[in-house]
């Protein structure tokens, strides 16, 4: 069968799976089930082989236990202490609460490597307290899903975990590639914050007493901890990324049970129940995407691409990769976008030489816009649904802050050492 024709089917049954509103799993499913009954080089056992080699990875087994740390924490109300110690610092700048947001999103992206948990964990007390402090709802949603997506580019990022695991990219490298770009976001979202409350005249909170200062950072110390833990251990070679996944959970439950006494063993069927429905939808649709790969690379799709973009210059390849991973994010959720894009994407990669964490960080960034750009923009949803508003009365404000995080691409596009700069020291 012709590579294009297999191609324009391929795409074209996914396509109206998503319009007729199928899952994206097994909208992923469906599109490759033709192939798999017509072709007589393959069967159904193949396809159940291939969704199953889609997350058939040890480093894999690092999502569902980030995500389980981060429900552990939000749990154990490690959350309010993030909130407390960000109030503490920034939350008495005109527009505080909003620019608060940004740092908390900073400081538990760091803890849980999660935007939607960032967005469950934080949005949950801070929306409701902005609505009550004069805030619109509409801002306090938009900032909240805005700020929310530092968390798949500052480590430890689950985004990034999977990035590594399925193009062989190391994850180390790609953790403290993350870090300026993170920061980068993070400070230019607090800085929209600032300037749309002083054009607004958002409310400003009275500036704590620096005795007051000290006790949030003294309470909060043993949250951040997790972060010394995780990346720590990670760049010092001591444990994998799923073994820092676990040393995660373990340091979470002891916070929670053992420190702050704030859940028992009766609140952890909950927990694991909330994280698991975190994690299976994702997972589910990243082992679908497996099949689907396969088909790919079956029909050599991933050659003819190569062969268009032969002779394209690295940094011209680059800013189409970005383009390619912001349009795909707004349709698909990161992981099986990354399991569907990477393997088309390599050959031209490879042959264009381009550094893979650079490529990676790039296309890490890209992706997480998808998480506040509708249809698919799920933590906008979430903290949407946190708000209860209609999510279009949410995307005026989030559009400042979504600005902020093109700015960034467009500058580690252009720059590349204002991503490499951190790896580079450990060569």
């Amino acid at each position: 069968m012709d590579t294009g024709l297999v191609a324009l089917i391929l795409l074209g049954l996914f396509v109206t799976f998503i319009v007729l509103r199928v899952p994206i799993a097994f909208a992923l499913l469906l599109a490759c089930l033709p192939f798999f009954l017509v072709d007589p080089r393959a069967d159904q056992a193949l396809l159940a082989q291939q969704v199953y080699s889609g997350i058939d990875s040890f480093v894999l087994l690092a999502v569902p236990f980030f995500i389980l740390a981060a429900a552990i924490m939000n749990a154990s109300q490690v959350t309010d202490r993030l909130i407390v110690l960000a109030q503490a610092l920034v939350g008495w700048v005109r527009g505080g609460l909003g620019i608060t947001n940004v740092v908390a999103s900073m400081g538990f992206g760091g803890v849980s490597g999660s935007s939607n948990a960032d967005v469950a964990g934080l949005g949950s007390v801070l929306i409701p307290q902005m609505e009550r402090r004069g805030y619109p709802v509409g801002y306090a949603v938009g900032v909240t899903a805005a700020s929310a997506v530092i968390g798949s580019v500052i480590p430890p990022s689950i985004q990034m975990v999977v990035w590594g695991s399925l193009s062989g990219t190391s994850i180390g490298a790609l953790f403290l590639a993350g870090v300026v770009p993170g920061v980068l976001i993070g400070g230019g979202m607090m800085t929209v914050a600032y300037l749309v409350a002083r054009r607004n005249d958002f409310p400003r909170e009275e500036r704590p007493p620096f005795r007051e200062v000290l006790v949030a950072l003294r309470d909060s110390l043993l949250a951040l901890g997790i972060i010394v833990l995780v990346l720590g251990g990670i760049l010092g070679g001591f444990v994998t990324a799923t073994e820092a996944a676990v040393i995660a959970v373990l340091y979470a439950l002891f916070l929670g049970m053992v420190v702050y006494r704030t859940i028992s063993w009766r609140d952890l069927p909950a927990i694991l129940r909330e994280s698991a429905l975190f994690a299976v939808l994702p997972l589910f649709a990243l082992a679908a995407a497996g099949a689907l790969a396969h088909l790919m690379a079956y029909y050599r799709i991933p050659l003819v691409l190569q062969s268009v973009v032969e002779g394209v210059p690295a940094w011209a390849l680059l800013w189409v990769v970005a383009i390619v991973f912001l349009v795909v994010g707004i349709f698909l959720d990161a992981l099986p976008a990354m399991a569907i894009m990477i393997p088309v994407l390599a050959p031209a990669v490879t042959a264009a030489g381009l550094d893979p964490v650079h490529y990676g960080v790039v296309a890490v960034m890209s992706l997480a816009m998808g998480l506040i750009t509708p249809p698919y923009g799920l933590s906008l949803l979430l903290a949407a649904r946190i708000g209860n508003i209609p999510i279009h009365r949410a995307v005026p404000a989030t559009v400042p802050f979504a600005l902020v995080i093109l700015v960034t691409i467009a500058l580690v596009v252009l720059v590349p050492q204002v991503a490499l700069w951190l790896p580079s020291l450990t060569e």
